[in-house]
């Protein structure tokens, strides 16, 4: 258990690496920072030894997605349907639709449905 911690610990502190870069280059807000830090919190409560580059691209994405939310941008990716609807018939699919409604539950920002789905789609990907 020591050592699951002291991974997660570890990656924690990588992701807060990254999210200051990010914020101090202009690239996102403080607001921002912070919900993907407690995004990263939610995610490794749920799975500990969550893939510390699977966390990363998905904290990363987060965290555009967030700046773009705040700015209102709606110049977004669509997601494939067929992707999607492949994804939802994977058997972690419940979970990462609950865990990605409980990061989106903890912010502001409005996320539209197609950021909501590709976050879902990163969690099924890291919870699997």
């Amino acid at each position: 258990m020591y050592i699951e911690e002291e991974n997660g610990m570890c990656r924690q502190r990588e992701l807060m690496e990254r999210l200051k870069i990010l914020e101090e280059s202009g690239m996102i807000s403080s607001r921002v920072s912070a919900f993907c830090m407690d995004a990263a919190e939610i995610i490794l409560g749920e799975k500990e030894d969550a893939d510390g580059e699977k966390l990363s691209m998905l904290i990363t994405h987060l965290a555009m997605a967030g700046d773009r939310m705040e700015k209102e941008d709606d110049r977004e990716m669509e997601i494939s349907p067929e992707v999607l609807e492949g994804v939802r018939q994977e058997a972690v699919y419940p979970r990462a639709l609950c865990v990605s409604q409980q990061i989106l539950k903890g912010t502001a920002l409005k996320f539209t449905q197609t950021e909501a789905d590709f976050l879902t789609v990163h969690l099924c990907n890291i919870l699997m």
